[in-house]
């Protein structure tokens, strides 16, 4: 009987330290995805109205960060965040935890139009799914209010809304896929010759696509703007460029009379500040490696980027793909031209990728009798919101083995 006793007190005691290990992951999980903003408001919520806890180094208000290497700085960023509120969304739908992670991992990779910066093949071999369950997932993300997020392309986007709205039609689709541009250059009557229809049918075609939304994140911005506040500061010394941590918005926790505290408040606030310690240094940790292999990034201000993937930085520093995205997520670095995403150093190569694909799409469905130059097609680019520069869609335009207007000329 006493050892049985024994038996159920370590049973117990084991089952009340793996409940509080899950507490703490919990919190440092959701440490980790905070932006600065959210940290300091979290901590100042939990910490504000006890003595006992000195609280240094917190924003007090949006308009905190007046140093002087950012205050000429016109970087500036919604309230309201879009990404926050499509994984709202995703917390209260009932998947299991594979799909959620998912999901979210989608969500993190989304650019700010909510389209999607990877391709399906990169989207496969980074979440180890098949095709099947990539569908699966795809259809909980094009679930997803605003209807469209999560598009690989503007026709993609149309076509969500539309399967939302319940509307199937085979010609209308070939309009979305193939015949956007005819809209914009108002080529009605080639339209209705393409499309074999009459001059009503396309009128309806015309005003059904004019209701979707070509940008799903418009009408989720509460247009009351705020400064962006970087986390980490990159200087180049000598031939390197090195990474801090800028810890005059990070908030700093004490506590000052140990024995004058509540037990249980004690360990809440041990946790967090272990919790926000975890953070900084995985935050630092990562934005060393990604600093290192983007060099050229900052040595061209910006201009160009290598490939890098988060699944690469996941195995280089032997973290999960999870904590690598929400790491990143809502991180701002701070250089010597402006303050930048860090995300926006991961997605470059993918945002490249996708502008060759369209590129590729413009010229394979011209028409041949008067091809596009490539100003033209700058500026088709610039109506599916890539902005990119002539000269280099002239460059991809050669890696992919088309040559000039001129010579593709019948």
């Amino acid at each position: 009987m006493k050892q049985f006793l024994e038996l159920k007190k370590e049973q117990k005691l084991s089952m009340k330290q793996s409940l509080n290990l899950s507490q703490q992951m919990k919190l440092s999980i959701n440490i980790l995805a905070m932006s600065i903003e959210k940290l300091n408001d979290f901590v100042l919520e939990e910490v504000e109205e006890n003595p006992n806890v000195e609280l240094k180094f917190f924003i007090r208000d949006k308009n905190f960060y007046r140093n002087e290497d950012i205050s000429e700085l016109e970087n500036i960023s919604q309230d309201k965040n879009f990404y926050e509120e499509l994984e709202e969304q995703i917390n209260f739908l009932k998947l299991d935890k594979k799909m959620r992670e998912s999901c979210i991992f989608i969500v993190n990779n989304l650019n700010e139009k909510g389209y999607l910066l990877l391709s399906k093949r990169e989207l496969l071999r980074e979440l180890k799914v098949d095709e099947n369950y990539l569908t699966k997932i795809l259809e909980v993300i094009h679930s997803l209010e605003p209807y469209g997020v999560g598009a690989f392309s503007l026709e993609d986007c149309l076509k969500i809304q539309l399967k939302q709205k319940n509307i199937f039609d085979e010609k209308l689709d070939r309009l979305i896929d193939k015949y956007l541009i005819l809209i914009a250059e108002q080529k009605f009557e080639l339209i209705k010759e393409k499309l074999n229809i009459n001059e009503e049918q396309m009128r309806l075609y015309i005003s059904e696509i004019k209701k979707l939304n070509p940008i799903p994140s418009r009408g989720y911005n509460t247009g009351k703007l705020r400064r962006v506040i970087p986390e980490i500061i990159v200087k180049k010394v000598e031939d390197k460029y090195k990474c801090e941590l800028n810890e005059k918005v990070i908030p700093q926790l004490s506590i000052k009379n140990e024995n004058e505290i509540d037990k249980n408040f004690y360990k809440r606030v041990n946790d967090i500040i272990l919790a926000i310690e975890k953070r900084n240094a995985t935050l630092l940790k990562i934005s060393e490696f990604i600093t290192e292999k983007q060099k050229i990034f900052f040595e061209t201000l910006g201009k160009e980027a290598t490939t890098l993937k988060i699944i690469d930085i996941a195995q280089e520093l032997n973290l999960s793909i999870s904590t690598v995205s929400r790491t990143i997520k809502e991180k701002y670095i701070l250089t010597n031209f402006g303050v930048v995403a860090l995300r926006k150093l991961i997605c470059m190569s993918s945002e490249a990728i996708k502008e060759k694909e369209y590129i590729e799409k413009y010229i394979e469905n011209e028409n041949r009798e008067k091809p596009y130059s490539d100003q033209e097609l700058t500026e088709l680019l610039g109506k599916d919101g890539f902005k990119i520069a002539r000269r280099t869609v002239s460059k991809y335009r050669k890696e992919l083995g088309y040559k000039s207007s001129s010579n593709r000329k019948v």
